[in-house]
């Protein structure tokens, strides 16, 4: 898995927030386009937890800064 950014958001960096753009519904991948939906829906799936274990943190404690880098999210940003 594979999945890399489309031109219009090539420089898009990894969130920290959810309200930041993930790029993950343009990204594409170099296999074939079953490739790219299998991918993406892996992708959605991670960041799904993620933005779960943010709003958890923040509403506990008010801060949560860290990266969207969950396993299984194979997409890359240009901050990678």
């Amino acid at each position: 898995m594979a999945l890399t950014l489309d031109d219009f958001q090539n420089t898009l960096n990894r969130p920290t927030k959810p309200s930041q753009p993930n790029g993950i519904a343009h990204a594409t991948n170099t296999g074939t386009p079953a490739d790219t939906k299998a991918d993406r829906a892996a992708t959605k799936a991670a960041y799904a937890t993620w933005n779960a274990a943010w709003k958890a943190t923040y509403n506990a404690s008010g801060d949560h800064d860290t990266e969207f880098t969950e396993a299984g999210s194979g997409i890359t940003y240009a901050d990678d």
